[in-house]
C-alpha cells in the first residue's frame, strides 16, 4: 500500500515534535523560575526567527557540525560547482563538516540551496581519487534529495527535534552498551507481546488511559522506524531520477561501486538506465 508522503512525515515527525516539546518543558521546570521562562521563551524566539528565514548561516553551521567553506576549499570545488552550474543545479552556499564521521553522507542539501559536505570529499577530490564529475553527482544527489523531501520551515523543525534525537541517540548508545545482555534482543522483538499485555490489563482493572498511552508508545516504535524507511526509499530514488536526468546517474553508480557502496539490483538499474532526452521541436511546412 502507497501511502502518501505527508501521512509518513506525519508518522515520523509528530512523536519527535511532541518528545521534544514534553523534554524542553520538564527542563525548563527543572530551572529557577526565572530562568526556565527566559530559557523557554529564547527557544521559541529562535524558532519564530528560523521558521522566518533568520539566522540561517549560524543555524546550519550549529545543526550540522559544519562551517563555510574556505577559500582553498572551494578553489578544490570550483570545477564541481561549475559542473553543476552548467547543469542547471545552483548552489548557493557551501559549508565543510568539521569532523568527518563514516556514518554521515558526503554530501547534504540544507536550507536555501546550501549543500554541506564531508571534508573528506573535498580531499579526496583535491588528491584525485574522486573525480570531477563523481563529486558533482554526489552533491547533485544530495540536491535531489532535498528537492524530493520538500521540508518545510526545514531549519525551524530540526532546532524544534534535537531533543528528540538527543534522546534517540541515548538510547541508542545505551542499547549497544547492554546489547551482550542475555535475551536482550529476544525482548525488543517482543515488546509487541508486551504492549498487548498492557492494553488488555489495563482494560481489564479499569485503568485504560495508561494502558492505551503505553500501548501507543510500543506501537510508535514500528511506526516510525517503517514510515522512515519507506520516506528514504521514496527520496532515494527520486535522488537517483534527478541525477540520471542530469546524465551523472553511471558516474554515480560507479563511485557507489568503487567505495563499496551496498545497492540494490534496482538501483543499479535505475541510475545505469538511459537518459530520456528531451524531444526536439518537429518542423512543419505550411503552404501558402
Amino acid at each position: 500500500m502507497r501511502f502518501p508522503m505527508t501521512v509518513l512525515r506525519v508518522v515520523t515527525l509528530g512523536p519527535a515534535l511532541l518528545v521534544s516539546f514534553a523534554l524542553t518543558v520538564v527542563v525548563c521546570a527543572l530551572l529557577p523560575p526565572a530562568l526556565g521562562l527566559v530559557v523557554f521563551m529564547a527557544a521559541g524566539g529562535l524558532l519564530v526567527a528560523l521558521a522566518l528565514g533568520q539566522l540561517q548561516e549560524p543555524a546550519i553551521a550549529a545543526l550540522t557540525r559544519s562551517r563555510p567553506a574556505t577559500e582553498a576549499e572551494y578553489g578544490v570545488l570550483a570545477p564541481v560547482l561549475a559542473e553543476l552550474g552548467g547543469r542547471g543545479v545552483d548552489v548557493g552556499a557551501l559549508f565543510v563538516r568539521r569532523v568527518h564521521r563514516p556514518s554521515t553522507p558526503v554530501a547534504v542539501a540544507i536550507g536555501r540551496r546550501t549543500v554541506v559536505v564531508s571534508p573528506g570529499l573535498v580531499e579526496a577530490t583535491y588528491r584525485g581519487g574522486v573525480t570531477g564529475a563523481e563529486a558533482a553527482a554526489a552533491m547533485a544527489h544530495a540536491v535531489g534529495r532535498h528537492q524530493a523531501l520538500r521540508p518545510r520551515l526545514e531549519l525551524a523543525v530540526l532546532a524544534a527535534t534535537t531533543p528528540w534525537r538527543v534522546m534517540v541517540a541515548t538510547f541508542r548508545g545505551v542499547g549497544r552498551a547492554f546489547a551482550w545482555l542475555p535475551f536482550m534482543r529476544l525482548a525488543w522483538t517482543l515488546r509487541g507481546v508486551v504492549g498487548v499485555i498492557c492494553v488488555a490489563q489495563s482494560l481489564a482493572e479499569g485503568r485504560a488511559a495508561p494502558g492505551l498511552l503505553g500501548g501507543a508508545v510500543i506501537a510508535l516504535t514500528y511506526l516510525v522506524p517503517a514510515a522512515g524507511r519507506r520516506i528514504e526509499l521514496r527520496i532515494e530514488a527520486e535522488a537517483d531520477r534527478f541525477v540520471l536526468a542530469l546524465g551523472l546517474g553511471p558516474v554515480l553508480v560507479g563511485l557507489l561501486r568503487r567505495f563499496g557502496h551496498p545497492m540494490t539490483l534496482e538501483r543499479m538499474q535505475r541510475l545505469e538506465a538511459p537518459a530520456e532526452q528531451p524531444q526536439r521541436p518537429r518542423l512543419h511546412l505550411v503552404h501558402g
